[in-house]
């Protein structure tokens, strides 16, 4: 769900979402959208803070958590707070990317590729540490704390379910370490399964069972992952589960990018009213 509508509009679109059956409900952590940066937009953890506590059944996010937006000890608490106004229904995304003048707008200046995947290791590590102890100590290259307490920690009685976004190799060994579900948006279905082997691979080598790790699609973005009809979401749900992904997570209201289709308000209401229940007994 972007954060770009009124905020009665979106209350009401949460409120709906958690009577509908879906799983779960997410929000995103940009400065601005990406492609209409002069549109309202509302701030990721303060967004998803309100709009969460106005849900009772959903497992709420951030599809993903942006590392260059704030520090990890910040999120970890922001995280906290946030499990705790759910009655333990976060999930915990994180990813190493954004768009493209996020972070000129944070004020930060741009990372290379490789100081953005070892920034994000190290984050996602101390993230994990601050999400499983009560207090914490970190001293690393790019961060650190001392002390950082965590009291009272998580209502979960341990870390959330921690959803990490990665698509090159040195962030999908962080995965492999850290993760309970990479999320990926493709672009393809072809190139995510590309991955997914990569992840494998990772996990292999350093003894992790794959199967641990549960594979999430972002459908909507690009090319191969968009639908405009139920039908044709549940064959695009079919092929994707074909290929061991089980969570699909969609834009509402639709929303895509030039050339991209997207499905209209009515597609929604037919994906909520009749193929969940269909795609939830087919695909078991």
């Amino acid at each position: 769900m972007l954060p770009n509508e009124p905020w009665s509009d979106l209350t009401a679109r949460w409120r709906r979402l958690d009577r509908s059956g879906v799983d779960s409900v997410w929000s995103c952590d940009h400065f601005t959208a990406a492609n209409r940066p002069d549109s309202p937009w509302f701030e990721g953890w303060t967004g998803l803070a309100a709009l969460a506590a106005a849900t009772e059944r959903v497992t709420v996010g951030l599809l993903v958590g942006a590392i260059v937006s704030r520090p990890p000890t910040m999120l970890a608490r922001q995280a906290l707070t946030v499990d705790h106004i759910t009655g333990g229904r976060l999930e915990l995304g994180l990813g190493a990317g954004g768009a493209p003048d996020d972070q000129a707008m944070w004020g930060v200046d741009e990372w290379s590729p490789l100081e953005r995947s070892e920034r994000f290791a190290e984050y996602v590590e101390l993230v994990d540490q601050l999400s499983r102890e009560r207090e914490v100590t970190f001293s690393g290259r790019f961060y650190s704390t001392t002390g950082a307490v965590m009291h009272p920690g998580f209502v979960q009685g341990r870390r959330p379910r921690l959803t990490l976004a990665a698509h090159g190799r040195r962030t999908v060994e962080v995965v492999a370490r850290y993760a309970d579900t990479w999320n990926t948006y493709g672009p393809t279905l072809e190139d995510a399964v590309l991955t997914r082997d990569l992840l494998w691979e990772c996990c292999d080598r350093i003894g992790r069972d794959p199967a641990e790790i549960r594979l999430s699609v972002l459908l909507g973005i690009m090319a191969g992952t968009a639908w405009t009809s139920a039908a044709e979401f549940e064959d695009v749900v079919a092929r994707w589960h074909a290929e061991e992904f089980r969570d699909f997570v969609f834009y509402d209201p639709p929303y895509g990018r030039p050339g991209v289709r997207v499905a209209a308000t009515s597609a929604i209401d037919a994906v909520l009213g009749s193929s969940l229940p269909s795609l939830r007994s087919s695909l078991e």
